[in-house]
């Protein structure tokens, strides 16, 4: 038995590392997309023999061949992509119920109307079309981005939506909400779960959690973990996510023990941005990171919470289509910096605008891309295109403005952030851990994000 795996495990390296050649090299499109066509049956074959159903096997298949193309494009830095994003970003709700500093929610950014966001629900119709376009390609799903995803009743359901599609999905969400069905939340399938809570008592909690309750939110969490342990269920890991500041710092002991008290799985203390420009008397603490587990999650435990519910029949459909037929061509640039987001990760707000990254639109910031559109590819939209040309070649970028009369830029082009983008290489090997590849050589070829 052990010869046997060992022999499997060697023929999948053996077929990725086939595939990463081609990409390294960058041979032409039509030889990679060749490439990947010849090597989808024997990928399939291999990892068939890992699952039950050959449905997980063709998933898999497929998201790992997106990847290795997602890889070409970005070293080839194609202004054009036929690989579909590996993260999916989805607010289930436009709206908040506190007020923090720095945030689009914050009382001050709302009164001069800095940010060009508006409140809402985001409808199940939208994120079932936003899922079929892009969730058989995909790996990871976020579902929050600047609203609380807990103000949306349907966020337990969209997690499961999201799971069928074989998903990691996490979310962030303050917890000082008096609605909370932890039962739902605890038998969706989430994965991880952030609380943002910056403080151990109310007093310095508030001062960033603006109109925050930190008793409500250590009642929802007793909530959740005892809606857990009626599950019999280890998932999702719940981590207490502490910004620091220099009015808070001095509570992270304090803070640790009430999440060690509460059953928490985790608890990860950072430093927090700068929001001096929104309120000057709110300074970030520059300390070493803090981390913290509580409660060891077991492999089998993480395994079984990647496919917890009957995978999509979307997944047949999108395993039967030839790369090479793809519609399109996505001629190749001269390799130079770049971006991540524009190659790996799409965002949609609950009014469905397609944004490039986490980043907010503004008067001063062009980071509407698109509304959603089922009938579209959004993820190649124009100023996806615009933006990738003109990371990598400037003056073909401005003659393109010329010619075709444009009077403005994407943010992209000025864009001051950090480039790197979720999925990590970390987050990445462990999702195709948890899709039972074990292999170490394996596992490195996938996460690898290099040039």
């Amino acid at each position: 038995m052990f010869l046997r795996f060992r022999n499997d495990a060697d023929r999948l390296c053996g077929i990725l590392s086939g595939i990463e050649a081609k990409s390294q090299n960058r041979v032409s499109l039509d030889e990679m997309l060749e490439t990947l066509d010849a090597s989808k049956p024997a990928l399939f074959e291999n990892l068939r023999k890992r699952f039950d159903s050959p449905v997980p096997a063709k998933a898999v298949t497929q998201k790992i061949l997106n990847l290795c193309l997602a890889k070409y494009h970005f070293r080839a830095r194609s202004a054009v992509v036929l690989s579909k994003p590996l993260g999916l970003v989805a607010d289930p709700s436009n709206s908040c119920n506190l007020a923090c500093p720095g945030c689009v929610h914050s009382r001050q950014v709302k009164e001069l109307k800095l940010f060009d966001w508006n409140p809402g629900l985001l409808p199940e119709s939208r994120l079932t079309a936003f899922l079929k376009s892009y969730g058989p390609n995909a790996t990871h799903a976020m579902l929050c981005n600047y609203g609380e995803p807990l103000t949306n009743p349907d966020t337990p359901k969209y997690i499961r939506l999201a799971k069928s599609y074989l998903l990691h999905t996490m979310l962030s969400t303050n917890f000082s909400l008096s609605r909370f069905d932890a039962d739902a939340y605890a038998q969706s399938g989430l994965d991880y779960m952030n609380l943002s809570v910056d403080g151990a008592t109310q007093p310095v909690y508030e001062r960033f959690r603006r109109k925050g309750n930190i008793e409500l939110v250590f009642e929802n969490i007793r909530k959740l973990v005892d809606a857990k342990k009626r599950a019999g269920r280890m998932m999702p890991i719940v981590s207490w996510r502490f910004l620091c500041f220099e009015h808070n710092i001095h509570e992270i002991p304090l803070a640790i023990e009430k999440a060690r008290e509460l059953g928490l799985d985790e608890f990860n203390a950072e430093p927090a941005w700068d929001i001096s420009w929104d309120d000057p008397d709110i300074r970030p603490a520059q300390i070493e990171p803090v981390r913290v587990k509580f409660t060891p999650v077991s492999r089998e435990a993480v395994v079984e919470n990647w496919n917890p519910f009957p995978a999509n029949p979307a997944f047949e459909e999108e395993f039967e289509q030839k790369w090479a037929d793809r519609a399109g061509k996505a001629p190749a640039n001269a390799p130079g910096a770049t971006c991540e987001y524009l190659y790996k990760s799409i965002t949609m707000d609950a009014g469905g605008r397609i944004f490039p990254c986490c980043c907010s639109p503004s008067g001063r910031k062009d980071l509407t891309f698109a509304q959603f559109d089922a009938n579209a590819d959004d993820f190649n939209s124009d100023k996806h295109q615009r933006s990738r040309l003109a990371f990598v070649d400037r003056a073909a970028y401005h003659r393109d403005r010329e010619a075709r009369g444009f009077d403005g830029d994407p943010y992209c082009v000025r864009c001051e952030w950090d480039k790197t983008a979720d999925p990590s290489s970390l987050q990445i090997r462990n999702y195709f851990q948890a899709a039972r590849v074990k292999d170490e050589q394996t596992l490195e070829a996938l996460s690898n994000w290099t040039q």
